[in-house]
């Protein structure tokens, strides 16, 4: 039936603002959460994986509210939480799921089948693990996924993948710098990160901002990457039993 509807939709040129409308409703009520909880289950996070020997750092949105804004962007409504590629625990999955997270969405390359991005949500607060690979001996990149150009999500995870872009940043190193009176990972060369991605104003809000069809991040590479569906479902059916 759902997908029935989404083809009248896009045949009548509906399905876009139909869906940014909804996206927005649902963005609003997660912004009130992250705002409510967020800090709460970032603590949670950084508890899970700090005793396993990874260090979860802020990045984009979070990171950028850390350092502008002394805490949350009043309308950010998801959690970035970076991760090296070579901390990530074989069992992630599991070890979220143990202490009450959900695994919503997972993004992966086509060619190598490396897993770049996963969504978890606790409660009713996303949390986007963001998976940095080696690039060479000064850079680190993570890979941002957005909606397909004109196809249904459905459709886009069956035929080209999502547009995504590569962001390249500075190696560096973590510390743990106050956020809201507790301590958490942040890059140490956080202004420079801010820089290269959002820009040298990155200072001045700017509540629309993206990735897509904005050019302010000073190098990105166009890539394409696809949603592990099957694993998703497994792990709702596995929960629904």
């Amino acid at each position: 039936m759902r997908d029935f509807f989404v083809k009248i939709a896009v045949k009548l040129g509906l399905y876009e603002p139909i869906v940014n409308i909804l996206n927005r409703h649902i963005e609003k009520k997660e912004a009130k959460a992250v705002k409510a909880r967020g800090l709460e289950v970032l603590q949670l996070v950084d508890d899970i994986l700090s005793k396993r020997g990874v260090k979860p750092f802020f990045c984009f949105g979070l990171l950028l509210g850390a350092y502008r804004d002394k805490g949350f962007i009043p309308y950010d409504y998801d959690l970035d939480i970076g991760m090296l590629a070579s901390e990530r625990p074989d069992n992630i999955l599991e070890i979220m799921k143990e202490n009450g997270f959900e695994l919503w969405k997972q993004s992966y390359l086509e060619d190598d089948k490396r897993i770049t991005v996963e969504q978890f949500k606790y409660q009713d607060v996303p949390v986007d693990f963001y998976y940095f690979f080696d690039i060479d001996e000064n850079t680190i990149a993570t890979i941002v996924p957005f909606r397909h150009e004109y196809k249904d999500w459905k459709e886009a995870n069956r035929t080209d993948g999502f547009p995504s872009v590569m962001v390249p940043l500075k190696r560096t190193t973590f510390s743990r710098y106050d956020f809201l009176g507790k301590k958490f990972y942040l890059p140490d060369c956080a202004h420079e990160w801010l820089t290269d991605i959002y820009g040298e104003n990155y200072m001045t809000p700017v509540k629309n901002w993206s990735f897509e069809g904005v050019k302010t991040c000073r190098q990105s590479y166009p890539v394409r990457q696809y949603r592990n569906l099957e694993l998703v479902e497994q792990l709702k059916k596995k929960n629904n039993k």
